[in-house]
């Protein structure tokens, strides 16, 4: 049965709960850092296109630890993020090396989807921000920024992958190849971004023939302070001297997709 998780100071105490786990209708935005290190935005992969499917989940949750291997087959099912679909999974109050060890225990190793932890990846704020209290809890934004699936979860909870296909074909999405070639990762690990922290000027150079058709820079929160067009260069000198001090995310957009870069702003 699905529980619920009451946050108090001393402990944890789970109940059982059967209303929408959020009550939202419109997304809120995010950045967060999954446990490699990487940022995602949520409303830069919205404006891509895509729907957006997050697991909300802590690693000693029981129902959470029975359901992971069915979100995982349905992230194959639907393309691997490189598709119409693109799965993150936000943890509760656990750190990176928890959320791994709760991966390679359950999942047989990486999911291959963002794992965003508690503490260390920004994890707590989005569950807060969306008003989660049952794990898992499962929902599914539009790019138009609704929430058209409050929680993904039947009188019988999950009990298997084609119970995710329940709610997804509703709207219009159907199983679809997992593309090869470039994914998410190796994309960003392409791209160099330099000196960091910057002060004036921030360097953007590819590798592997990557050629730049746009930056944008975003806040903590989300907000674009910077969005240029480029013209498929491999190496872009961006002025950011009008930002204050402070942590931000620069969204890079190739001819093989996009990534996102953290740097610091001195």
């Amino acid at each position: 049965m699905k529980k619920i998780l009451l946050l108090s100071i001393l402990f944890f105490l789970s109940v059982t709960f059967t209303k929408a786990q959020t009550t939202l209708s419109t997304a809120v935005d995010f950045t967060v850092t999954d446990t490699h290190g990487n940022p995602h935005n949520l409303f830069s992969i919205l404006n891509s296109g895509k729907y957006v499917c997050i697991d909300f989940f802590f690693t000693t949750c029981g129902a959470c630890i029975a359901t992971c291997p069915y979100y995982k087959e349905t992230f194959t099912n639907f393309g691997c993020n490189t598709q119409d679909v693109y799965f993150i999974s936000v943890d509760l109050g656990n750190t990176n090396s928890e959320v791994d060890a709760y991966e390679t225990a359950y999942l047989g190793g990486s999911s291959g989807y963002p794992a965003v932890s508690g503490t260390d990846g920004g994890g707590d704020a989005v569950v807060s921000s969306y008003g989660i209290t049952a794990f898992p809890t499962y929902i599914l934004i539009a790019p138009n920024k609704a929430v058209v699936e409050q929680d993904m979860w039947g009188a019988s909870g999950i009990t298997s992958a084609a119970d995710f296909d329940t709610y997804f074909t509703a709207h219009s999405l159907s199983h679809k190849a997992c593309l090869s070639g470039i994914t998410e990762e190796t994309l960003a690990n392409s791209i160099s971004v330099f000196p960091n922290p910057a002060i004036e000027n921030l360097i953007i150079e590819t590798s592997n023939n990557e050629k730049v058709n746009a930056v944008k820079v975003y806040d903590v929160l989300g907000k674009i302070l910077i969005d240029q067009k480029l013209d498929n260069s491999e190496r872009i000198e961006l002025n950011v001297n009008s930002l204050d001090k402070g942590i931000y995310y620069i969204e890079v957009t190739t001819q093989s997709g996009k990534a996102i870069k953290k740097f610091n702003k001195q």
